[in-house]
């Protein structure tokens, strides 16, 4: 029997059960019952489902009981010094984890629920929109990966697992209406993550750190799907990232516009989280 290739985002992990495990391990407590009870989750679920995802994502340690990793410290300082910006950073983290490790194929699976979003601009969360969402997530990696559709494991519980962290960014891109959630881009986003994305850019890209990035088309529509953010945003989320990393002040971010080049934007280096707060 041939093995399918499993790219389900579990949905027992959530930013607010994040954020009480943050705290917990960071102030050094030991009664996982007592978190199980805060989390409103089985210990055997909280060790089973959500420990290995956030082993995943770097923010745990393998050890047993778990601790914070360099990262998950990051993360704890975050929901201490800028709580509403925590979901965004989770987002980065796991939004582009596949590209620097490609064999986390949930990782992938979240970035191609987010562009999928993001290229329907606006769209009701119906339980047939989401079917459709399941069904081109599986097209698009039987595509990527070379299998028949029948050899991937992607539900409408994976779609659940992605909206959880969708939910958790600021500006929303997710808000209740009437019987269903409505998903849209944001035309806004916080200095810190426009610069977190243009480094993964920079990555990405395999580019030299102080040396402008043009941002033809396809580096444009990258950035902004990272941050879903509409294109229309971008200018005014460039302009306040520069105004609070100015380069020209002696900071490190710099953007503007180039006769017959266009847009670029430049990083003289990878800036730490704890520069960017």
């Amino acid at each position: 029997m041939t093995k399918r290739l499993t790219l389900h985002l579990q949905q027992n992990t959530t930013l607010e059960r994040v954020v009480a495990i943050l705290e917990f391990l960071n102030s050094s407590e030991t009664d996982f019952e007592q978190l199980a009870t805060k989390c409103q989750l089985g210990v055997n679920v909280l060790q089973k489902n959500v420990f290995p995802f956030l082993r995943n994502l770097s923010i745990l340690d393998k050890k047993n009981p778990p601790s914070l990793t360099t990262t998950g410290k990051i993360a704890a300082g975050i929901q201490q010094s800028s709580p509403s910006m925590l979901g965004d950073f989770l987002h980065l983290l796991l939004y582009q984890l596949h590209l620097e490790k490609p064999e986390k194929r949930f990782s992938w699976a979240y970035a191609t629920v987010v562009q999928k979003l993001w290229l329907r601009k606006e769209v009701v969360l119906s339980p047939v929109e989401k079917k459709m969402l399941v069904g081109e997530v599986i097209e698009t990696a039987a595509s990527k990966f070379k299998l028949s559709t029948s050899e991937i494991a992607f539900s409408d519980s994976s779609v659940t697992g992605a909206l959880n962290w969708l939910r958790s960014l600021s500006p929303a891109v997710i808000e209740p209406q009437e019987k269903y959630e409505n998903f849209s881009r944001r035309y806004f986003c916080a200095a810190p993550l426009l610069v977190k994305a243009v480094d993964i850019t920079y990555k990405q890209l395999q580019r030299t750190y102080g040396v402008k990035i043009f941002l033809r088309a396809e580096v444009q529509e990258r950035l902004c799907q990272m941050l879903i953010l509409d294109p229309s945003g971008l200018d005014g989320a460039l302009d306040n990232a520069k105004r609070t990393y100015d380069y020209e002040q002696g900071s490190f971010f710099n953007w503007g516009y180039e006769g017959g080049y266009g847009q670029w934007v430049m990083l003289t280096k990878s800036p730490l989280w704890n520069e960017l707060l």
